[in-house]
């Protein structure tokens, strides 16, 4: 089974111009994840839906709601940033916002290997040193000093340089008796008794997985890879503290998540995801909530949440400070000259003892220090010209100032975030279908026809993917999502139900679809499909 691959797209170059506010998207706790781009809203209610709503018997895959939205630099982005969404168990990227195709759209973030190794991906190629994440694997964040954190993986995990001399040869059937204490030793018999036995070795990473975790995985609506990417870790026994009491719980990190395995915990939740999206963020210090004034600010610009706490701790203006980062750097955490260093282009002075000069929380922290003095002493013109000039920055305190205007424009202070409708689940069963013979062109024309008589919804256009679609309380151009097989996708209302045949199609289908639709849904091969609405 291959990795799965980083999405390739023409390179492109931060500016400010090419900032705008999230699409259809909120960066705020608690945020309805049915109201985020298309994408990511079919993604979720593809993953988590009927656990929200239908009370599936099973953990979450994602979470209940989105925890934060934030935009982050990446070289290979079309505009060189992408849109992220954070949920309690994984980070969702989006480096297309238009997208609406939560297969081939979307990925999971890297976040164990990068908590693992102590970096910050910014590019295919292209990552930013910072320290490992000091954080238990599984149990409660605070007052569990015995147990073992992502750091404590560093030398065991086959990532960074060294990736292939950790690999470990195939154990099938072995039981799994290891036990990961905090300082990274393993005792190999920690424990004896272990009900968990080896039943999958990973010839690609070199990893082992116990049948507990591979039974599992087999279990998921998506093949595994895409949910975790390849294991990083073996599995191993920790010792740590779930609600204050000691328990011995079965973990392995993979690239995307960690698994972890109470056999204290009822049946059906013995196995669960670990809170990695959750842990990236306090690790970056990113889990005090953004003050609801500074939030399109935050959310919108790259590195955003970083740079208006630094500037908040600091008493600066926000948006001086987001602005100081554009002239400078461009936003990228690893610009670097002769003076001065990371997102904010600290000079070099400044950072001295800085383990990690180039770590974005850091960076921004030393060089808002600074600014904060100067500005204290020279006011904000003054201040703005002497970091410029310390920097050996040929920008000027006009250009910070005329940025910082744009942005104010584009980001309002107490704005509220731009949320999408939210989707309700409007119903399930078979679904019928147009003959294949009516071909997409037919399709388009047909919805032209509906948008030239004035019976189509404003601003009705084709459908993205060629996906079409009919209900009779939908008009033309209207589009809803469809789950089903374990695939969710995006379809255009593009023909009607003629009025004397509307009862006779609700007693039979929830739905009329394009033959291409009915087929990438698998409805070909198990006809049960549920759809979902945005709420009017």
């Amino acid at each position: 089974m291959r990795a799965l691959p980083i999405r390739l797209l023409v390179p492109g170059m931060l500016v400010l111009a090419g900032l705008a506010p999230l699409p259809a998207s909120a960066a705020s706790s608690g945020l309805d994840p049915t109201t985020a781009v298309p994408a990511v809203a079919a993604l979720w209610v593809q993953w988590d839906g009927a656990v929200q709503y239908q009370a599936a018997g099973r953990t979450w895959m994602l979470g209940p709601s989105i925890r934060a939205v934030a935009t982050e630099p990446y070289q290979e982005a079309p505009s060189g940033y992408r849109t992220v969404y954070y949920f309690d168990k994984a980070r969702v990227e989006l480096a297309d916002p238009a997208t609406s195709d939560p297969q081939n759209g979307v990925t999971l973030g890297l976040l164990v290997r990068d908590m693992v190794l102590g970096v910050l991906q910014i590019g295919d190629r292209r990552f930013v040193p910072v320290a490992p994440a000091e954080l238990p694997l599984a149990g409660d964040l605070q007052d569990n000093p015995q147990a073992p954190t992502y750091a404590s993986l560093r030398a065991l995990a086959t990532v960074g340089a060294s990736a292939a001399d950790r690999r470990t040869p195939a154990r099938l059937g072995e039981p799994v008796t290891a036990l990961l204490q905090r300082d990274g030793t393993v005792l190999r018999e920690g424990v004896v008794d272990s009900p968990v036995r080896i039943d999958t070795y990973d010839a690609v990473s070199g990893h082992n997985v116990p049948d507990v975790f591979s039974r599992w995985l087999q279990n998921q609506p998506q093949p595994w890879i895409r949910l975790t990417g390849f294991p990083i870790s073996e599995p191993y026994w920790i010792r740590t503290r779930v609600d204050g009491r000691e328990r011995l719980v079965l973990v392995q990190a993979f690239e995307r998540r960690v698994l972890t395995y109470d056999p204290q915990n009822p049946d059906g939740w013995q196995v669960e995801w670990g809170n990695v999206g959750v842990h990236y963020r306090v690790w970056r210090g990113l889990e005090t909530p953004i003050d609801p004034s500074d939030l399109a600010l935050a959310s919108g610009t790259p590195f955003g949440e970083v740079l208006v706490r630094a500037a908040r701790a600091h008493a600066v203006d926000p948006y001086l400070v987001v602005a100081l980062a554009a002239v400078t750097s461009r936003f990228d955490p690893l610009a670097e000259t002769a003076g001065a260093q990371g997102l904010l282009l600290v000079p070099r002075q400044e950072l001295a003892g800085e383990p990690y000069p180039f770590d974005p929380t850091r960076n921004a922290d030393r060089g808002v220090a600074a600014l904060a003095a100067l500005i204290a002493h020279r006011g904000v013109e003054g201040g703005l010209a002497g970091y410029l000039a310390a920097i050996g920055s040929g920008a000027t305190a006009d250009d910070v100032l005329r940025t910082a205007d744009t942005l104010r424009q584009r980001f309002p202070a107490g704005a509220a975030p731009l949320n999408g409708r939210p989707l309700s689940e409007l119903a399930r069963g078979r679904a019928a279908y147009y003959d294949p013979s009516y071909s997409t062109g037919w399709w388009e024309r047909t919805l032209a026809a509906y948008v030239s008589w004035g019976s189509a919804v404003p601003g009705a256009a084709p459908d993205p993917n060629g996906f079409y679609c009919v209900h009779p309380d939908f008009r033309p151009g209207e589009r809803l999502l469809l789950v089903a097989n374990g695939t969710a996708l995006w379809c255009t209302i593009g023909d009607t139900v003629a009025p004397g045949h509307v009862a006779s199609w609700r007693s039979r289908w929830v739905v009329e679809l394009s033959w291409p639709t009915f087929v990438a849904l698998g409805l070909d091969r198990n006809n049960d499909v549920t759809v979902w609405a945005p709420v009017r």
